[in-house]
Formats: C-alpha cells, structure tokens, sequence
C-alpha cells in the first residue's frame, strides 16, 4: 500500500499520472475539520479525500499547507506574502493529525459518477504541479476553503451550482461577524483581531462569500446540485462523522479584554484625582500610556501601508490608536502650552465623536477600545486642567 502511494505522489508531481487511475469503486469527499485551540485553527478547516480502495489510494489534497523551511518565514508571513500550497497527505496521517488536536472530522462523499471524479482529479492533480501548487494566501477570498469552492466550479462549470440558504441573504452578516462566531472563547484573539483589521472586514459578505469559512462551505456543499447523465442531483450522497472531538472545557481566561481595560480606566481615574488634589505630576503616566497606544498605532499603520492583506487596510482604529502619540508623549516636557492645548482639542475632538457615533461607526470596534478611549481622554481633561491651574497661579503672582 504504501509502495502504491508513493508511487502516486511521486508519478502525479513529475505529471505522468493521469487520473484515469480511478476505478468505478473509488470516491471523493469533502473534509471539514472542527475548530481547534489554537489561533491559526480556530476557524477549522477543508480538504477534498481521493479513496480508491482497488488501487490502494486513500489520499488527502490540502491547500491550508505551508513551508516552515521558507526563507523569512516569520517576515513574509506578517507582510502576507507566505505562499500557501496545495499538499497530498495520505489519509490515515492526516486522521491522525486531527485526532492528536482533539478536533472532529466531517467527511461528506460526492455524488459524482466515474467521469466526474476523474474530471475532478486531474483538475487536482494539475493544480498540484508544481508551478500550480502555490498561491498567495488570503484569509477571507483564497484559502483552504475558497480553493475547494472554487474548484468545483472550475470542473464542472454551468453543470454544476450552488445553493444558499436563505439566512446567509436575510442576515446580512459582515466578515467580521462571521469570525466573531468563533472567537466566543477567544477574547483576546477577539481584541487583537479588532485592532489589526480595518473597513474590508465590515463589508457584508455575500453568500458566495460566507464559503470562505469551512463550516459554511459544508453547508454549501450539503445544498449544492450537480448535473449527472442530464438529471440534476444532491452533490452530496453520504455525510458521517468519522473522528468525534472529546468534550474539554474550553479554557477561559479570567482576565479578559473588557474587565482589564475598565480596571486600568478605574485605577487612572483614581489617580489622576489624587493627582489633581493633591497637585502631584503623574507625567510618566502619560509617557507611559500614551507610549503603548502610540505603538499600537503603528503596527495598525503598518499592518495597512507595509502589507498585502487586504483585510487589515483603512483601519479606521488609526483615529485613537494614534501612531505620533509615540513618540511625542516622551517628548512632552519641550513642547509648549499652546501646542499642547491644540492637541488635546484635536484628537480629544476625535475621541469624542468616535464616542457618540459608536453604533454609526462604519468600523466595528471591540468594546474594550471604549476604557481605552475614555482612558484619553480622562489624561487629556486632566493635563488641561493642570495647566491652567498653573497658568492662574503664574498670573496671581
């Protein structure tokens, strides 16, 4: 078996294998892998399996794969510029795989005759050439899911269609709601992902769209048609679960986004009254605070000028998260009062409207940047409130 597989791998990369191999007992599927624990799994994952147990093949070709050994691995893949590829895994390692993450596996066989499969296969086995094998990675318009998705119509064309339910139109659902489904136990993968993607995240996704998620191209593939010898039929035959997931409690940290931001907003408003009393100079405060928004600033412009994701440009958390805040904060003893007093009006001004049209927002923002904002604001009040307590003692003396 495994010599036959090998064999496989190998006749299919140097394209000497056509798909003819596939006899009248052999199958394709879709593969849907639940979510796992960890970020990159979170939103689960699809695979197509090639089983044909006459010629010994049980195969599995995945586009969600990548080389570590990839020069500035880490580098490309914060730019997106990692190449993604398609892979062919045999299918008992990739079980295995899933099963050792403790994450279930769907398998939904296709309802696709003799030639169809082998159609199917040879688009495949193409698409695994190696000048085919790679593509740019894009979480929400070309990955594991949206390959397979497009596959299908690429194969079978006006033979083959989609079908949607009526929810995926009514709900008008934006990219950014659909991941918000899967980041429940997730709050600070939540946070982060709220800070680094911009105004393409809250475009609503049309139903076509919602497939980039493999829990919805299942569902697709579960009302999809295909034409078989003139009649119009289920694409899918047969769906099983075929690895269950044990139940675990997930793990939820006590300390999340929302109770830490309004804690700091607490202990910042404590000082800054203890501050005003007492007429203490809390300056390294502002160094500090506004020093790590500002950093949060630039790696949200970096994220938008410096990269090619497409969901993290115009990111409209630029307009509190400010970039200039770092490092002019550090420098805030040179700058002069009236300069000061400018600032404060400008982007306080900004802060305030973010405010008050939070529901209006075109950008969806998480609900721990209200602390963070207000935290801004609290510092600007304060700083304004100092120095016109100095500018009146200057004067009366």
């Amino acid at each position: 078996m495994k010599g036959a597989i090998l064999t496989f791998v190998l006749a299919s990369s140097l394209g000497i294998l056509n798909a003819q191999v596939l006899s009248e007992a052999s199958t394709i599927s879709l593969l849907t892998g639940s979510p796992g624990s960890e970020l990159y799994s979170t939103f689960g994952h699809s695979a197509i399996r090639v089983h044909d147990p006459s010629q010994q093949l049980d195969l599995v070709f995945n586009y969600g794969t990548f080389d570590f050994r990839t020069p500035n691995f880490y580098l490309k893949f914060t730019q997106g510029k990692l190449k993604y590829m398609l892979s062919i895994q045999q299918f008992d390692g990739f079980l295995m795989d899933f099963k050792a993450e403790n994450r279930s596996l769907t398998e939904q066989v296709l309802n696709l005759d003799l030639n169809q499969r082998r159609k199917l296969l040879a688009m495949l086995l193409e698409n695994y050439q190696p000048e085919n094998r790679y593509y740019k990675y894009d979480f929400f318009f070309d990955n594991c899911a949206t390959r397979i998705r497009d596959i299908m119509l690429a194969a079978f064309g006006d033979d083959f269609k989609y079908h949607f339910p009526d929810r995926w139109s009514k709900d008008e659902l934006t990219f950014r709601n659909l991941i918000d489904l899967y980041l429940t136990d997730h709050d600070w993968s939540d946070f982060g992902i709220d800070i680094a993607l911009g105004l393409p995240t809250d475009d609503v996704a049309t139903p076509t769209d919602y497939m980039f998620l493999p829990d919805y191209l299942s569902e697709g593939f579960g009302l999809a048609k295909i034409n078989s010898s003139g009649k119009w039929v289920p694409l899918v035959s047969s769906k099983k679960l075929i690895l269950p997931r044990l139940d675990v409690a997930p793990h939820v940290f006590f300390i999340t986004p929302v109770r830490l931001m309004w804690t700091l907003f607490v202990v910042f408003g404590i000082l800054s009254w203890v501050a005003l009393k007492r007429n203490i100079n809390i300056g390294w405060l502002d160094k500090l605070y506004f020093s790590i928004i500002g950093l949060v600033g630039w790696i949200v412009f970096l994220l938008w000028f410096f990269t090619d994701h497409i969901a993290t440009k115009d990111n409209l958390n630029l307009l509190w998260a400010v970039p200039i805040y770092f490092p002019l904060f550090l420098l805030w003893g040179k700058i002069d009062v009236g300069t000061k007093k400018v600032i404060f009006m400008v982007f306080g001004g900004i802060d305030m409207l973010i405010l008050l049209m939070w529901w209006i927002w075109p950008q969806s923002y998480h609900v721990a940047f209200i602390p963070l904002i207000l935290m801004v604001l609290m510092r600007f009040v304060c700083n304004f409130i100092s120095m016109e307590k100095e500018r009146i003692s200057d004067s009366e003396n």
